[in-house]
């Protein structure tokens, strides 16, 4: 996997925090159930590109792990 793809895992894991989802309660349920399905339906595109399942905990680990490296 490339730092890009780790990169965008990133983008889309932070598109799912609850205020970022919901955009801090601005959206309805239905529409923020539809941003939902939107990031995750992006997410499995990337899966597959990089020819991996990727959690979230994995994403998290990268971030940390570039942290402490930095």
């Amino acid at each position: 996997m490339t730092d890009e793809q780790k990169k965008q895992f990133e983008s889309l894991s932070c598109q799912l925090s609850p205020e970022n989802l919901c955009c801090d309660g601005e959206l309805s349920r239905e529409e923020s159930d539809e941003r939902y399905r939107e990031i995750m339906k992006e997410w499995r595109q990337l899966e597959r590109e990089c020819g991996q399942h990727v959690t979230e905990d994995d994403v998290w680990s990268w971030v940390y792990t570039r942290m402490r490296g930095a």
